[in-house]
Formats: C-alpha cells, sequence, structure tokens
C-alpha cells in the first residue's frame, strides 16, 4: 500500500513539474509572439522612423521572452531569442533604411526559429536536460509500478503456499490422532 501511494504521488509530482515547464514556455511563446508581430511590422513599414520604432518594440518583446527563457529549458529557443536580440538591436538603431530592414529580416528569421524551437520542445520535449530527466523519471516510475505488480504477485503467491501449508499441517496433525487412537 505504502509503495502505491509513492508511485502515484510520485506521477502527480512529475505531472505538476511538466505542466509548470510547459506553462513557463507558453508565456515565452507569447512574448516572442508580440516580437514576430512588431518584426513583421518594422518590415512594412514605408518610412524610417516607423521601421525603427517596430524594431525597438521587438526588441523589448525579445527582452521579456530572454527573461522568461529563464523558467523554460529550450535550449533551441534560447539561443535564437539571443540572436534575435542582436539582430533587431541593429535594426533599432540602424545606420540608414536598407541597414535597418536587412537586420529586421534577420531578427524575423530568429523569432520565427524561437517559435518553432519552442512548438516543438512544449510538444514533444526534446533537446533539453529536463526533459531527459523525465524521460528517466517515468521509466523509474514505469519500473517501479512493474515492481509493485511483482511484489502484490509474490505475496499473493506466498499467500497460497502458506494456504497449502497450513493444510498439510492440519492433515498431518489429523493423521497423527489417528495413528494414535489406533
Amino acid at each position: 500500500m505504502l509503495k502505491s501511494t509513492f508511485v502515484l504521488i510520485s506521477l502527480v509530482i512529475t505531472t505538476s513539474f511538466t505542466s509548470t515547464t510547459t506553462s513557463n514556455c507558453d508565456n515565452a511563446y507569447s512574448a516572442s509572439s508580440y516580437a514576430l508581430n512588431y518584426a513583421k511590422k518594422s518590415l512594412k513599414a514605408d518610412n524610417f522612423d516607423h521601421q525603427k520604432f517596430y524594431a525597438n518594440k521587438a526588441f523589448i518583446a525579445l527582452e521579456k521572452t530572454k527573461k522568461l527563457m529563464k523558467e523554460c529549458d529550450c535550449a533551441d529557443a534560447k539561443n535564437s531569442v539571443l540572436s534575435g536580440l542582436e539582430n533587431i538591436d541593429k535594426a533599432a538603431t540602424p545606420k540608414d533604411w536598407d541597414l535597418g530592414r536587412h537586420y529586421a529580416k534577420l531578427a524575423l528569421l530568429d523569432v520565427e526559429n524561437t517559435i518553432t524551437a519552442l512548438d516543438i520542445f512544449t510538444q514533444n520535449g526534446i533537446n533539453t536536460v529536463s526533459s531527459d530527466i523525465e524521460l528517466k523519471n517515468n521509466a523509474l516510475l514505469l519500473e517501479a509500478v512493474e515492481l509493485e505488480k511483482q511484489r502484490v504477485a509474490l505475496e499473493s503467491e506466498i499467500e497460497k503456499l502458506l494456504s497449502k501449508k497450513r493444510a498439510l499441517a492440519i492433515k498431518i496433525a489429523e493423521n497423527i490422532q489417528k495413528q494414535r487412537q489406533n
């Protein structure tokens, strides 16, 4: 009973850890989607000031994404965010219109890569240390459940053997009593 309770508690803890990690990544995903929208607006801007303005907004959104990524273990997304920050910073303070658009395009690709990495991470849990730990924990939990089943089966087998032993002991006692009477 104690072991099966331990298994259930472990499953609950693992599930809550997974949902917390996914929730933190969802927040980063949301912030990066704002960065994506602003990077697109920066590229579509028809004057230099608007291009810089939206690039600056995208930079702010990526900064927020970077902060939220501390709680999300997706390494690929973190790398894309850092690259995006460098590029969008250059797009927000360019020397000329063409250079600003060039860096805005690069930042847009970085943000798209961030969103893709977060999608993959939250759906599959790959390329992360925590997902490796989760996989190991899940394997251990499955092994614990299997061992618990084996323990219950062995206890049942032991109970059957003890029952047979008692029945034999009773028969032996009856035989001894019959021999004494004869």
